[in-house]
């Protein structure tokens, strides 16, 4: 027990046992550690990508100042009636079906354009309102937009006020179920999009002057 004692009493042995004892602890730690590598951990499988829906075909209302227009969307070719004449919209061009044959026309439907298809695009440009939710499950989004904003995403260059603000509500549960413009005075409801009607456009285009 004296020998330890004098042993750890000198200062310059004392100190080669701590560096031993250091040397030691770093040899262990470089033995157990040194050959180990961090596995990196995949997931199973690549997450499924969101795919936006898209609505090819699909039939609507178009109700103004308590009028209602059905409307029919199959692809390209958009089919209403007004006063028991059909008009359509071919090739981004509206024409009206008289004596068997298209005349081209101007649209007698005022913002009637496909909202369903563009409504991701108009958010973008929108402020939210207010977003309410009702006993029934449907939900209410109501927007605010540049009307100059909104007519550019369909491609309509009409004189507008750059300042002038529309106001719109989104009403949906599973899929929108209307949209309602209310400074327009317009409103779009929604009625199926499933099995809809085929639209006939095997006419001739009237090629005279109106």
């Amino acid at each position: 027990m004296d020998k330890i004692s004098d042993i750890w009493s000198n200062g310059k042995t004392r100190g080669i046992i701590f560096v031993i004892f250091y040397i030691a602890i770093f040899a262990y730690i470089f033995v157990v550690y040194g050959n180990r590598s961090e596995k990196v951990i995949l997931p199973d499988q690549t997450p499924a990508k969101v795919v936006k829906a898209s609505y090819d075909s699909y039939e609507y209302d178009y109700i103004i100042d308590e009028k209602t227009i059905n409307v029919i969307k199959n692809n390209d070719v958009v089919n209403f009636k007004i006063d028991d004449v059909d008009y359509y919209y071919i090739n981004n061009k509206c024409y009206k079906l008289e004596e068997e044959k298209f005349h081209e026309v101007e649209n007698p439907l005022k913002y009637n354009f496909d909202y369903l298809n563009n409504l991701d695009k108009i958010k973008k440009l929108s402020i939210l309102a207010k977003k309410t939710t009702y006993m029934d499950g449907v939900i209410e989004e109501n927007y605010n937009i540049s009307l100059a904003e909104l007519l550019n995403v369909f491609g309509i260059t009409e004189e507008v006020d750059a300042k002038e603000i529309t106001n719109y509500s989104i009403f949906s549960s599973e899929k929108v179920s209307k949209i309602i413009f209310h400074d327009l005075n317009f409103e779009i409801k929604y009625k199926s999009f499933n099995d809809v009607s085929l639209i006939n456009i095997n006419y001739e285009f009237y090629e005279g002057e109106e």
